[in-house]
């Protein structure tokens, strides 16, 4: 059985983006992390409802996967072909053999005479034909060669015109995040998004300092299966912003300059907290984000799936 985005949600396709919005939010709230005491299905659940919004909140993926959905539907749509019997009519009956001539009626039938020929004559004729051949080959060779004949015309094979591709679509700095949810005035986290993997002790610093251009950016957890934005924050430009109450461990950054659209990704870094006598140590990590990738870290380019 084919299973969809809204089923996730558990919604109709036609649901409209606040509809979407409401049920996503009440799922969220539903099987939080921090309301299911960390139960790892719970967890599960909130990645899976965190996919299926981000697809239908965003209209380009929204009708992508509408699109998938009318192809699977067609598929199964179409019934097996059945099989026509043919009906195979009898043969014709084979006529019976006709009766063999009466003896009495074949002695009676004459045999044909041939009137005799004179061997000479075959001859001549034979002789007059083969020189009359060689005559008539011989003037249509005259004939031939006397008359002017056009060279048969040669097609012309017009080049084709490659159609240069269309123009990229320009890019626009969005008003909204995907979610639907205004970018906050200062920096922040953006509403809508829930705070997973919350109740550690590390921290990340996010620096912007270096920039002219506000940023979204995403802290992805790289430990499950898929990897899964645990927080949604935008930093403006020439400031920084840090997230708190961290669990420990693997991440990456991935993140949006809002003036150029251009999307770009981390290396991925660890956040530990270790118990020592003294107590527990934990990471408390800076990573600043430059114009020209010279920074503290490694940055690599981004496709728009991967963000």
């Amino acid at each position: 059985m084919m299973h969809t985005h809204y089923d996730n949600l558990k919604i109709s396709r036609t649901a409209p983006q606040e509809v979407i919005r409401a049920a996503y939010r009440a799922l969220a709230q539903k099987y939080h992390p921090d309301r299911n005491g960390g139960d790892a299905e719970a967890e599960r659940v909130i990645r899976v409802l965190n996919q299926s919004y981000e697809v239908l909140s965003d209209p380009i993926k929204r009708v992508a996967h509408d699109a998938w959905i009318a192809q699977q539907e067609s598929i199964t749509a179409v019934p097996p072909a059945v099989a026509t019997p043919t009906v195979q009519r009898p043969p014709p009956p084979t006529p019976p053999p006709a009766p063999p001539p009466r003896r009495d009626q074949a002695s009676r039938v004459p045999s044909p005479l041939l009137p005799a020929q004179d061997p000479l004559i075959p001859r001549l004729l034979a002789h007059v034909f083969s020189y009359w051949f060689i005559y008539l080959a011989l003037g249509i060779w005259i004939w031939w060669a006397n008359t002017d004949h056009p060279l048969p015309a040669t097609p012309s094979i017009a080049p084709k015109l490659t159609s240069s591709p269309p123009p990229k679509a320009r890019y626009v700095r969005p008003a909204q995040a995907p979610n639907g949810y205004s970018f906050p005035l200062t920096n922040g986290y953006v509403d809508g998004y829930p705070l997973l993997f919350s109740g550690g002790m590390s921290s990340l610093t996010v620096d912007n300092t270096q920039n002219d251009s506000d940023m979204f950016v995403k802290l992805v957890n790289l430990d499950v299966a898929v990897p899964t934005p645990v927080r949604h924050f935008f930093i403006r430009a020439g400031s920084q912003f840090r997230a708190s109450n961290v669990v420990a461990g693997n991440f990456d950054i991935r993140y949006r300059d809002l003036s150029s659209g251009a999307l770009s990704r981390s290396d991925a870094f660890v956040l530990t907290e270790t118990t020592t006598l003294e107590g527990t140590r934990y990471t408390d990590m800076t990573m600043t984000l430059y114009k020209v990738r010279n920074g503290n870290m490694k940055t690599h380019s981004l496709d728009e799936s991967e963000f």
